[in-house]
């Protein structure tokens, strides 16, 4: 059976990059919740892997963070790529 997603690297990468990206801007938790219109809990929730992104709350958060949705999607991309090409490597050696 497949790995949700929640569970996969490029996931948790993902997610990673967006927390240092909060961090970089200087923005807390609570700051940036507060700009989505979220309680801190659901990032919190998101940003220590326990609950997954949808997409339109993907492209919301990223908007906030000051990436354009087709940033958003590179990086997305970018992290399912390095997956990818992980598992590529791993399945030829």
């Amino acid at each position: 059976m497949a790995t949700k997603t929640i569970y996969s690297t490029a996931y948790r990468r993902l997610v990673a990059q967006l927390r240092e990206i909060r961090e970089a801007e200087g923005i807390s938790q609570s700051a940036l919740a507060a700009m989505l219109g979220w309680p801190q809990q659901r990032l919190s929730a998101v940003e220590a892997g326990a609950r997954r992104l949808d997409i339109m709350e993907f492209l919301h958060l990223t908007s906030v963070l000051g990436l354009s949705p087709e940033a958003a999607i590179q990086l997305a991309a970018a992290k399912a790529g390095a997956s990818t090409k992980s598992r590529l490597t791993q399945q030829k050696g």
